[in-house]
């Protein structure tokens, strides 16, 4: 037989009830929430004068908590071996970063490769958009690079038109062979996610709705005139369309020299504070890229992920604090 609690005057019991309430129910909601993902892109991988750039620091520096490390760019290009920006990813020059990412692993960082990006070849009729034969033949080179350095996933970056069932194909057989801890991801600007001013020449609606639940976020690219977070605005339009906050990672250019479209962390600040308000979580933020991030330029380019951190990190208003 049950315990009856000692008895209370019902007022008092009554006012007991609400207080439990507005106390559990934050609490119960925010720990519903996904925890947030920091991004951070690493292309340039040496100094000008040659000495490597370490990216232990990711890991090793108080008050940053990188979720991915995206090694960009792996290229494929016709009658050619892939290539990790302009070497062999087996080349010497890399011997630093491949000893660094192991490092980075171990510490829970998910470590990716990027395929694609600026440079063409990658996601042609000639490479990885061509028929099954051609297919094959470039697929087995990502495939290996992925094996050999144990990869955890692969960043799809098409920047030149690929048809949607040539993109469709490549997500299928990634994931047949990888299995479903392997993370895919797509890397578009963020107008192509409204169906214009798309560089991938494939509509993402399209794809999300016939591979979307293999596609586990979108590193989407709110710079270079496709998108800003200088305002709430383009984010609150991709949520309109119909996609899922949580999807979308916000790309920012981690220093004014990236390129067109840097904004300051303080408008950054403002306008995840906004979503969050309004959406309660986002799906991240992503930096391009790690070498000479503001403030810390090229001796200590992690200070832009440390700066990131708190502001991804903190809970809306509606969330109590622990």
């Amino acid at each position: 037989m049950a315990l009856r609690p000692p008895s209370l005057p019902m007022t008092a019991f009554i006012a007991f009830l609400i207080v439990l309430a507005l106390v559990e129910a934050p609490l119960s909601e925010c720990s519903t929430l996904p925890e947030p993902r920091l991004v951070i892109y690493v292309q340039t991988t040496h100094q000008v004068d040659g000495s490597p750039i370490s990216i232990l620091p990711l890991i090793e520096e108080p008050g940053i908590t990188a979720t991915h490390l995206i090694i960009a760019a792996f290229h494929i290009n016709e009658d050619s071996e892939i290539h990790l920006n302009d070497h062999d990813p087996n080349d010497p020059t890399f011997a630093t970063l491949w000893s660094e990412v192991e490092l980075i692993k171990a510490a829970g960082v998910k470590v990716m490769g990027m395929v694609g990006g600026a440079a063409p070849g990658s996601f042609t009729t000639a490479t990885l958009d061509g028929d099954d034969s051609v297919f094959e033949k470039y697929y087995q080179q990502l495939y290996k690079v992925v094996q050999e350095y144990q990869l955890e996933g692969l960043d799809l970056d098409v920047e030149e038109s690929m048809s949607l069932d040539g993109a469709t194909r490549l997500i299928r057989r990634l994931r047949s062979d990888f299995g479903s801890d392997f993370i895919i991801t797509l890397a578009p600007v963020a107008s192509a996610l409204l169906d214009h001013g798309n560089l991938s020449g494939f509509s993402y609606s399209a794809l999300e709705a016939t591979v979307g639940t293999d596609i586990a976020f979108y590193n989407t690219q709110f710079y270079s005139g496709f998108g800003t977070m200088s305002t709430p605005d383009d984010y609150r339009n991709l949520i309109a369309a119909g996609w899922k906050p949580q999807k979308i990672v916000i790309g920012q250019l981690t220093s004014p020299d990236k390129g067109y479209g840097f904004i300051p962390l303080s408008e950054l600040t403002y306008t995840i504070d906004n979503l969050r308000a309004r959406y309660k979580e986002i799906g991240g933020i992503m930096g391009w890229e790690y070498y000479s991030s503001s403030p810390g330029g090229v001796d200590q380019p992690w200070q832009w992920a440390q700066l990131v951190t708190p502001i991804l990190q903190q809970r809306g208003s509606h969330c109590a604090k622990g």
